[in-house]
């Protein structure tokens, strides 16, 4: 196919521009874990070194030891149950009618504020995690960047031309270049009986007219 170093180049730019969006993306979810997490624990320690000026003598302690001690504790929980995905609203039901009523009351009066233990404990552990959660994601996000070396670009190309007439899935012989097409939206499945069959997108169409037109 006298087009092919044309689509091996095409499909190197769309896998490298398919990188850098995961990079920036990741990226962003990084800063703002970091950031998140820098405001929320920074109050937690202020909070609790405020505490510990009426707590921390009696551990032979200083307040700003008590706050450190007390932050670390629970940004060492909160990091581990970010890294399980430990979601703090699992089997948590949501309030009954006596409950939202008795919040009500409590709102438009100001007479006394009532509020369900268990719905305010997993409110504080959602901000809590909220920023290293942020951190693992973006650690997701770029071990998912696309790997593709010289010889995994060519037989990606090799395998589009081969689409451009229907091509049986049992027919492939590089499941990792059928991969790297299906990630870039350049190939589409096919239903076809007891069978799935590859086909080109719209998007390969495309290239390949491009690359044949430059050739």
């Amino acid at each position: 196919m006298d087009s092919l170093p044309q689509v091996v180049d095409r499909i190197s730019q769309m896998v490298n521009q398919r990188n850098r969006e995961l990079a920036a993306d990741a990226m962003w979810k990084a800063v703002l874990g970091i950031a998140f997490a820098a405001v929320t624990f920074g109050v937690l320690f202020w909070m609790s070194w405020f505490v510990g000026i009426f707590v921390a003598h009696y551990l032979s302690l200083r307040a700003w030891q008590f706050g450190a001690i007390l932050t670390g504790l629970f940004l060492f929980v909160t990091t581990w149950s970010a890294w399980r995905r430990v979601d703090p609203l699992a089997g948590l039901k949501p309030l009954t009618d006596a409950q939202m009523l008795l919040t009500l009351i409590g709102q438009a009066t100001g007479a006394f504020v009532y509020f369900s233990p268990r719905h305010a404990t997993a409110g504080a552990a959602i901000v809590l995690i909220g920023g290293p959660a942020n951190v693992f994601e973006a650690f997701g996000i770029w071990a998912h960047r696309i790997r593709a070396d010289a010889a995994l670009l060519e037989q990606a190309a090799r395998l589009l031309a081969m689409c451009q007439a229907e091509l049986s899935a049992e027919e492939v012989r590089e499941p990792a270049a059928a991969f790297l097409l299906r990630r870039l939206a350049l190939i589409k499945v096919l239903p076809r009986g007891d069978s799935a069959m590859l086909a080109l997108t719209d998007k390969a169409v495309t290239l390949l007219s491009k690359s044949k037109s430059r050739s």
